[in-house]
Parts: structure tokens; sequence; C-alpha cells
């Protein structure tokens, strides 16, 4: 068919919109292609990529602080030395982060691992991976010695104290918080926000806004030492609450990367390397119970 020169405009406008069009698509689905290749990198295969295993972290008593220098020290921090070792990586501290958000930051990769100590509670076991035990730390219901309510060292004190007009002090997404739940649901909570320290929840007992605190002796026993008019006593220490389990938190369906750090923290463990560490850091006698070794 013969083309009119009226029509040859149309006809350009037609073939560059239709190339306009085909490149357009080609960079999309290469931009989108890269981008789900990128996503779909798991968690170990990052850390081999790169060497690199970048820990987010929240400070707690002993198991990680920071010392008068600035830096960074504790149980989990020699831990992770004697891990990169083993697995010959390199260690980043690159995210210090609330109770709260740890978990958060996993599933958004801004970092792999919180590389401090947490707890096995509910609400985690549901949205995270976690380690094998580190050590275990027996985890009471602390009180002022002048209330009269929990007087002596019997089981009767932990009923008194599921009682509605109890008041116990928490952080909000600590595990103190999780354990109240559990052993005093009646109780009422007085909550800190989860930028708080943690001696603030004793603070909270001392000064009456709440009655209980839930901790172990470790980090009890460290603000006492530091405030010395005060006293505060476990309300049925022949007995803990519970052994809380020390671990480490990862991302969800990680399956290598939870193998890798599994094997890594199962072989520090086997060669006495969890027990010296914590020898080391071990603030009071019987502040923390050992993971058996392979026999």
């Amino acid at each position: 068919m013969k083309m009119t020169l009226k029509a040859w405009p149309i006809y350009f406008i037609t073939i560059l919109l239709a190339v306009a069009v085909s490149f357009l698509a080609t960079q999309y689905f290469s931009s989108s292609s890269h981008t789900t290749i990128e996503q779909s990198e798991s968690v170990y295969d990052r850390v081999m990529r790169t060497g690199v295993l970048r820990c987010g972290y929240t400070f707690y008593s002993v198991g990680l602080r920071k010392n008068a220098n600035g830096e960074i020290e504790g149980i989990y921090k020699d831990v992770m030395d004697h891990m990169a070792a083993l697995l010959d990586l390199k260690i980043e501290w690159v995210e210090e982060v609330g109770w709260g958000q740890q978990i958060e930051g996993l599933k958004t990769d801004r970092y792999d691992l919180v590389c401090s100590p947490a707890n096995m509670t509910g609400p985690r076991v549901r949205h995270a991976d976690m380690s094998p035990a580190l050590f275990y730390s027996p985890v009471y219901a602390w009180a002022r010695v002048d209330d009269q309510r929990f007087n002596g060292n019997n089981a009767d004190n932990l009923k008194r104290a599921n009682q509605d007009d109890v008041i116990i002090a928490t952080i909000d997404g600590e595990q103190a918080e999780a354990q109240a739940k559990q052993f005093f649901p009646q109780a009422q909570l007085f909550s800190a926000p989860q930028s708080a320290s943690f001696s603030t929840m004793f603070m909270n007992v001392t000064t009456g806004k709440a009655d209980l605190a839930i901790a172990e002796p470790a980090s009890v026993l460290a603000f006492l030492e530091n405030n010395p008019d005060i006293q505060l006593v476990p309300i049925h220490p022949d007995e803990p609450l519970i052994l809380a389990v020390n671990i480490m938190l990862m991302k969800s369906n990680e399956f290598a990367f939870h193998s890798l750090i599994s094997n890594a923290l199962t072989t520090l463990i086997a060669n006495g390397v969890m027990d010296q560490i914590i020898d080391q850091w071990e603030p009071y006698p019987k502040s923390y119970v050992r993971t058996p070794m392979v026999k």
C-alpha cells in the first residue's frame, strides 16, 4: 500500500513510541530482576560473600557493656571474637537497638545477628530463630526488704504476688515483661520505655512506683552494689521462677545461617571455651548456670 506524505509523521511517531516502550520495558525488567536477585540473597550467602558478620546489640550487665574507654566488652563480645576466629569472619558491631527493636532489625536486614543477651520468650519464638543456649540465668522476683507482704522464704509469696494490688516493674519488649505476664497474670505492670536502662526497674521498686521487679541476680546485685543504701530481696530465693535461656536472635527461616551459628557455638561449648568466658565475667557466685559440655 502506498503511503501518503501526510501519513509519514504518524508512522515515524508510532515507531518512536514503540522503541521507547520497548526500551523502558527492558530497563524495568532488568532492574526488577536485579532487585529480585539482591533480595533473594540469603543471610548465609551474604556473610560468606562479604566475610563480615554484622551484629545488632543491646547492652545488658556483663553480658555486653561499654567500658570506661567506650569499648564493647563482656561475655557475648568474647563469644563473638572466638566465633570470628573459628569461622574466619570479621565481626562488625553495626547498631545498638532497644529490646523491642531487635527482631525488626533482623527482618529488615540491618544486621545479621543480635549478638547480645536475649532470653527465649513466646513473642520472640514466634518471630525469630534462636541459637542454642550459651548459658542459663536463674530469675527471681525481687521486692523491697520492708514489704511485709513478702516476708519469709516460701512459695506462698509467689501466690501473693499474683494479685491485682501488686505492681511489677518492667521495660517494654524486655523479657521481664513476658515473664511477669506468664507468672503473675493478675498483677499490674508499670512499664518503662525500651530506651530505659535495666536499673530503671529496680529504682521503680525502690521508690514505690512498683512492688516487684523480675531479674537475674547478676543485674540486681550490681545495682545494689552501686546503691548500698537500697535493699531488695528475692521473694522465694530457694526456687527461681525460671532458668532463663541466654541465646542469640537471628532472622527466621535462614536455615544455613542458623546451622553456621549453632555449629560454631556447639564447638565453643564442647571445647570448654564458653565456661572459660563465663568464669572470667561472672560477677557474683552462682549468677549463671553453665551449659553442659558434650560427654
